[in-house]
Parts: structure tokens; C-alpha cells; sequence
């Protein structure tokens, strides 16, 4: 059976997160699509140029770290240094950070905006929340939020046996556990939406995506 509830107190599964993108980092990188899509001018065009940006979960940084580097101070985080090997590579005017987003500091407000496409459903979620309240603090007054959640609505963690060759790790609430968690913890939604699995050729239209684009509310 290909999935499997992730439920083994003894299981480290961020670092099955790790190893999975370590390994498949090759392969996973050469069949995303190229190109960004449309929904990330959510983001361009509210956003002067040379602004600070965020990529949470930037993988090897195409399309979205590359797009956003040409006009804008790129910043990604990846937990695989694989993926940030290879984002160093293809986007070599942004700066790259192997880490973790639960543990990686940053100073407040040093952002204008975050993006964190398909990556936040790799982190336990009951440590979403927690995760927002991060984004919260690293994020300017104003600042904007983008990101995608899982296809699959809520639910308990589980893993793939087959994400690239690799065992992968899953978690993720419903949508409306994220509209509680963007209220609670001071951003404005302003935007949601659906988008693609990311991948290029005709397989991406299988695989669907929500997205929420926030406005963290001022005076935070």
C-alpha cells in the first residue's frame, strides 16, 4: 500500500523529509515546470524592487526563487542540502540557507514578503500554528504571505512509498484550520485559490494544490 499513517512515536520523519530530498533532489528538480505560475504576482506586483523575500521550502529554486531574484533580495531556506546545492547553482544572486524553517531565527520584520510553495505540508502540523506566528514576526507590517497547503483535506500525517523513489512524509489540516491559524496569529487573507502540482508536461493537471495569499494587518 503506497500510503501509510505516519503515527510511530519513535520516527523521526523530519529527517525522512531530509533524506528523501537528498536523495531524489536530481530528479525532483529536473521535472518542476520552469516557468512561475500566475498566482506568485500576487506577490511581484504589490512588491518595490529590491524588497526582502522569503522562500520557505525553496527546493532548487526554480521557477519560484529565480523569478523572484531577478527584481527582488531573495532569501531561501530548504532543509535538503541537495536542493540548496542545486539553488545556488541555478539562482546565483539570491542568498541560500540550509535549515529548518521551525528552527531557523530571523531578525522581526526582515521581510517584506514569504512565499512557501509546496513545502509547508512536509512539517508536522501541530506545528503549523507555530510556523505562522514565525512568519508573523519575520514579516514587516503590511507584509505579504504566500503559500500552498495539500490537496488532501484534513487529517493525520502519512507517508508515500514512492515520492520520486523515495519514502516521503505528509501532514496537513483542512482549509479552514489555516483561515483560524492566518487570523489568529494577525494576517488579513486576501486571495485563495488553487494551483498546479508544479511539475511540468501534461501529469501536472492531475494534481491540484489550494493557496492562500494573506496581508500581515498593520500595527502588528
Amino acid at each position: 500500500m503506497p500510503f501509510k499513517i505516519a503515527d510511530d512515536p519513535q520516527a523521526d520523519y523530519r529527517e525522512l523529509v531530509r533524506t528523501a530530498y537528498n536523495r531524489c533532489a536530481m530528479d525532483y528538480a529536473g521535472q518542476k515546470r520552469t516557468t512561475p505560475g500566475a498566482e506568485l504576482n500576487l506577490i511581484t506586483e504589490r512588491l518595490a524592487p529590491s524588497s526582502k523575500v522569503l522562500d520557505v521550502g525553496c527546493g532548487a529554486g526554480i521557477p519560484v526563487a529565480r523569478h523572484l531574484a531577478e527584481t527582488f533580495s531573495l532569501t531561501g531556506i530548504d532543509i535538503s542540502s541537495n536542493m540548496i546545492a542545486l539553488a545556488k547553482g541555478n539562482v546565483p544572486t539570491a542568498k541560500f540557507v540550509i535549515a529548518d524553517a521551525m528552527e531557523t531565527e530571523f531578525p522581526a520584520v526582515s521581510f517584506d514578503a514569504i512565499v512557501s510553495f509546496y513545502a509547508i505540508f512536509h512539517i508536522p502540523r501541530q506545528k503549523h500554528l507555530d510556523l505562522f506566528r514565525r512568519f508573523a514576526q519575520w514579516l514587516r507590517p503590511g507584509g505579504l504571505l504566500l503559500f500552498t497547503i495539500a490537496e488532501k483535506d484534513d487529517g493525520p500525517g502519512y507517508t508515500e512509498d514512492d515520492f520520486f523513489g523515495e519514502t516521503m512524509y505528509w501532514s496537513n489540516f483542512g482549509p479552514s484550520t489555516y483561515k483560524k491559524f492566518l487570523t489568529e496569529t494577525g494576517f488579513q487573507i486576501e486571495q485563495e485559490g488553487i494551483v498546479g502540482g508544479g511539475f511540468g508536461g501534461i501529469d501536472a493537471l492531475e494534481e491540484v494544490h489550494p493557496f492562500f495569499f494573506a496581508v500581515k494587518r498593520e500595527g502588528l
